[in-house]
């Protein structure tokens, strides 16, 4: 139909035939602009008709999708390249002209005089945090979202539903980035039961959403968008790329094949820009048979909008995934986009034809046409979330400044809105018969796994399944997983010692009932802080024990196997044990182990000791230790500084009515060196004041491999080490950041040090701009003043950005990159700017505040003049620094918030300057200001005092002060008779720590000076006093002390 409904309901012609259609309540009228040339469009839409439904074979994601969901997808595949269907999100319940009145009304039909062809909510709305849902209400929320979509599919428009899904393990909202979720929440985490719960109730309302005839209403799903930026917990920052995957499959498995859900088409749609490229546009593609519908979402710049680089840069995206589309058999649409992340202004837009430049740059170019729809966000609210100009809007608004050029983008012939929707369920459409596929759920790629059990799912689909096995990487044989509960195929796997604190790859085959196999293999990281190598238990012999005899030799042993308390143990009878002797050494060898336990591998060993508990007799100081020695290295004796305790203490046990003290060992091997050239293993039991003939039981020998992650220095972003040189690992830090291609790698060949450096590639094409960037998780940078890295610059004259997020707010710096040598890059964070797009909080600096909450670093090159072209940068040893110069301001303001520069601190010449009196034990006055005696200016800080009290005082001043800048603090000091001890002192740091310039002997012959040389160790920035501590030694009477020139120097 033609576009304005309203307009042709009003014609009346013999040879016009209209349909029966809802009745559509009184609106707002539209725009003057949309009323006038409402009746220039022709006819664009050649539906359908009943009776001659095309026949199609189509392959969805769900091949039970119901048959209005398989006729939605033709109609959106067929329309596509012959016009684009307009979409809003909220566009019924949100708007600055909605009346609330309960009615059909829309902001776009009140601005254009027609609904928009696409109704977007988002799940939210279910929880009851946006509209029509209610708060904490979650079944009227759901019952509210039902009526409002179902209204609108009666009325003939296209559903969509986004998520934007709560933080399951923090309890926080979508962009809380906290508590790695993703891990969390797939099968086998903590919180996946949370997870399934909240897929539950979209299940359930997805299951409920029906119209009056009981058929399910078909939704274009988009589940977890955005996810290549970092600004929600599912994005790139804080979620590898495998994981994301898993997850997009996993919520589709279980609403499609748990659930049952059929009505739902599945939205692909990261963030653009992505240069063109498809390798980019795919980085998180879960794969054809999970995506029905491929899109992205891109937002323009509000605060400059409608650039010909922006244009030709989304242009150049919406036609690569046209063309990758069609290649797939799937829909191309723009499911998110905006004037700016922010909508519009209410006024002084920077591009008044924004609309219409932007279906203008669309339409011309035949791929990027090929879009089914365009969705834009909703009318939230006025300056931030402001999306579709506003008609005649209330409060003195009216029409809003872009409304011209809106109304021309919706008389635009090849933009559509509501009332040139026809035939979408028309079509007659088979779904192809899907392929088998098989892939592994858990661990995911580039995961690292630190238990020293993990379950190993794979799922396999339209497969008749013969069977599923992994491959276990040490002996390279198959092991076979069988089908759980939860439809996976699973099985345990115990990591073996030799691939802690490495990586392992996991390979699982699926053989079908016809002889074919698919595989998938992922490599992971293995981090488990104790793996068991193997464990002597005695319980059927002396495991090959050997007695290598005892020191002092008035001690005699022998070696026998027993059963004490119904299990076996190695039992060592002992003879001669004197509570004189201090060192009392049984020595067991174990020649043979190395036949059975790789010695480099073990790096933990424990064991368990029983001896009588008359061990002891009355020495309450009578210790045992145990000691391991790896032959034929007999010298270094591991635990012998970390083992030894007293009997006193140890746990008592009954066995077979015997009393004994319980006495477990641990000792770590921390010389891989010797370890790995061991040929035996040898450990003592050395005991110190025992005295008893008798018997010592020795059970549970266990070798063990261990990892414990070096503990994290929150001053580096990355010296590159430690991911084992495995790209992939780098990749789940280093993640794209924007604009055009980019790819990271290790590199042995351009690094300041150790094995590794960062080779970062980026090209430069159709955004500018290329980068990447690293989570940093809010570290604590106040102590330092600089950023140090090593670079390698390309010499291609382009702008390098580097970026930290701090505290919320993007600083910029821009290091050169002239050149081709290699250097040390140091940035004072002086020099970082607030990013210049950022004009909310251009002005602000770094400070020790703000630097407690580093959240993010970022690398960017941006375009010079235009050029094109592809490069490689290298860093290594990223670093936050302090070099003792200072600089950084304290943050807030007044007294204290930055740093002290040379020059004289306090003068007195006008008043005392907050000076008082504290540890009075001199019953000196409160400090006044005098004429009496100076050394600057004509005046001094005075206070009276009784010569005879040696307790003494001090004068004071507390006020928070940064000396970080300055080397030395002095002042000149002066009596008006008699003797003192004075000193100069200040106090730092939050424990409020004394420093200061030692005793000088003052009297009243001259001004003494006093100094104090700073130590950048200290806590500089944070002097929280100052003062003068007077110690009389001599005279009688009162006196006056004189102070004056408090000054502060620097080298």
């Amino acid at each position: 139909m033609k576009k304005n409904r309203i307009l042709l309901h009003s014609i009346m012609a013999s040879t016009l035939v209209l349909p029966l259609l809802p009745v559509i309540p009184a609106q707002a009228a539209p725009s003057e602009n949309a009323k006038s040339n409402g009746s220039s469009h022709v006819n664009k839409t050649k539906p359908v008709a009943k009776g001659q439904a095309k026949k199609r074979l189509e392959n969805f994601v769900d091949a039970k999708a119901t048959k209005n969901t398989k006729s939605l997808f033709a109609y959106l595949q067929d329309i596509r390249g012959k016009h684009v269907l307009f979409g809003h999100q909220h566009a019924t319940d949100e708007g600055l002209t909605l009346t609330g009145s309960g009615a059909f009304e829309s902001e776009v039909k009140n601005s254009v005089g027609d609904y928009p062809a696409v109704f977007g909510w988002d799940t939210l709305s279910l929880e009851g945090k946006e509209k029509p849902g209610v708060a904490n209400d979650p079944v009227q929320s759901s019952a509210n979202l039902a009526k409002s979509m179902k209204e609108a599919h009666e009325h003939g428009g296209i559903i969509a539903l986004s998520t934007h899904f709560p933080n399951f393990v923090t309890g926080g909202s979508f962009n809380d980035t906290g508590g790695s979720v993703v891990e969390n929440i797939l099968p086998g985490g903590s919180k996946h039961a949370e997870f399934n719960a909240f897929l539950d109730h979209i299940a359930n309302f997805a299951n409920g959403l029906k119209d009056d005839d009981g058929e399910l209403i078909p939704v274009l799903f988009r589940p977890f968008h955005e996810q290549n930026g970092g600004w929600f917990w599912w994005g790139a920052k804080t979620t590898t790329t495998s994981q994301y995957v898993e997850l997009y499959r996993y919520t589709v498995e279980y609403l499609r094949d748990k659930k049952n859900v059929h009505n739902f088409l599945y939205v692909y749609s990261p963030n653009g820009t992505f240069g063109g490229n498809e390798d980019s546009y795919l980085t998180t593609y879960p794969g054809d048979d999970y995506v029905d519908i491929l899109g992205m979402d891109q937002y323009d710049n509000q605060a400059n909008p409608g650039t010909e680089s922006f244009l030709k840069n989304l242009v150049n995206d919406l036609g690569m995934i046209s063309r990758l589309a069609d290649s797939k058999g799937k829909i191309a649409t723009f499911s998110e986009f905006g004037y700016s992340p922010q909508g519009m202004k209410t006024t002084g837009n920077g591009d008044l034809k924004w609309f219409t430049r932007l279906i203008d740059a669309i339409k011309a170019d035949p791929d990027a046409k090929r879009i089914s729809y365009m969705q834009t966000w909703a009318n939230f609210a006025l300056n931030g979330n402001l999306f579709v100009p506003y008609n005649d809007a209330p409060n003195g608004l009216g029409d809003h400044e872009l409304l011209p050029d809106f109304a021309d983008f919706y008389n635009d012939p090849y933009t559509s809105f509501l009332n040139e929707v026809e035939g979408v369920y028309n079509y007659k459409v088979k779904a192809d018969k899907e392929s088998p596929f098989m892939h592994v759920v858990s661990p995911t790629a580039s995961s690292t796994v630190t238990a020293a059990e993990t379950t190993i799912r794979a799922r396999v689909l339209n497969q008749k399944t013969d069977k599923v096995v992994y491959i276990d990487p040490v002996s390279q044989k198959e092991v076979p997983m069988s089908l759980d509960s939860d439809g996976y195929y699973s099985a345990q796997w115990f990591p073996a010692a030799e691939f802690n604190g490495k990586s392992a790859d996991i390979t699982v085959k699926s053989y079908s009932a016809d002889g074919a196999v698919q595989e998938q293999s992922v490599k992971i990281f293995v981090k488990v802080p104790e793996i068991s190598i193997k464990k002597l238990t005695f319980d059927r012999d002396m495991e090959g024990a050997k007695n290598n005899g005892t020191y002092p030799e008035s001690i005699t042993s022998t070696l026998s196997h027993t059963v004490l308390g119904e299990d076996g143990k190695l039992k060592i009878n002992v003879q001669g044990l004197n509570h004189e002797d201090t060192w009392q050494e049984l020595k067991l060898e174990l020649p043979a182990i190395s036949e059975a336990v790789n010695l480099s591998d073990v790096k933990r060993v424990k064991f368990d000791i029983l001896l009588p508990a008359s061990a002891a007799g009355q020495n309450t100081d009578a210790s045992i230790r145990g000691l391991v020695m790896l032959p034929p290295d007999w010298d270094t004796k591991y635990g012998l500084a970390a083992t030894e305790e007293k009997l006193s203490d140890l746990e008592s046990v009954t066995l077979e009515g015997a009393e004994f003290v319980k006495y477990p060992v641990t000792i770590d091997l921390n010389d891989p060196a010797k370890s790995s050239s061991a040929t035996s293993f040898a450990l003592s039991l050395v005991g110190n004041g025992l005295g008893f003939d008798g018997a010592v039981y020795v059970d549970n020998i266990e070798f063990l491999s261990t990892y414990a992650e070096a503990s994290q220095d929150p001053s580096l972003v990355d010296d590159f080490e430690a991911y084992q040189g495995d790209n992939a690992a780098l990749g789940t830090k280093w993640v794209h950041a924007g604009g055009d291609a980019t790819a990271v790698s290790l590199n042995g060949s351009n690094e300041s040090g150790g094995m590794y450096g960062l080779k970062f590639d980026y090209t430069l094409g159709g955004s500018g701009y290329a980068g990447i960037t690293k989570s940093l998780g809010g570290v604590d940078w106040s102590g330092a003043n600089k950023l140090k890295f090593w670079l390698v610059p390309d010499g291609k004259k382009q702008k390098m950005v580097v970026q930290l997020r701090v505290d919320g707010i993007s600083y910029e710096a821009y290091p050169s990159l002239e050149g081709t040598t290699p250097h040390w890059e140091e940035i004072h964070f002086s020099e970082f700017k607030v990013a210049p797009w950022d004009t909310a909080n251009i002005g602000k600096t770094l400070n020790k505040i703000s630097l407690k909450n580093v959240q993010d670093f970022a690398i960017y090159v941006n375009s010079v003049d235009g050029a094109t072209l592809s490069s490689s940068l290298y860093l290594d040893d990223i670093k936050a620094i302090n070099d003792g110069t200072g600089g950084v301001p304290n943050g807030g303001t007044g007294s204290g918030s930055t740093p002290e520069h040379p020059g004289i601190l306090y003068d007195f010449e006008s008043d005392v300057q907050g000076w008082g009196v504290e540890q009075n034990q001199a019953n000196a006055a409160i400090p006044s200001v005098t004429s009496s005696a100076a050394t600057s200016g004509s005046k001094s800080l005075a206070s009276s005092f009784d010569l005879t009290k040696a307790g003494g005082f001090e004068l004071t001043k507390v006020q928070d002060a940064d000396f970080s800048a300055v080397d030395r603090i002095s002042a000149k000091v002066k009596l008006s008779s008699g003797t003192a001890n004075v000193r100069l002192y200040i106090k730092t740091g939050s424990n409020w720590e004394w420093h200061d310039s030692g005793v000088v002997a003052v009297d009243s012959s001259e001004f003494k000076t006093l100094m104090i040389t700073l130590d950048p160790a200290w806590s500089l920035g944070s002097v929280n006093s100052v003062g003068i501590k007077v110690e009389p030694t001599s005279g009688n009477g009162t006196a006056e002390v004189y102070v004056d020139e408090v000054t502060l120097t620097d080298n």
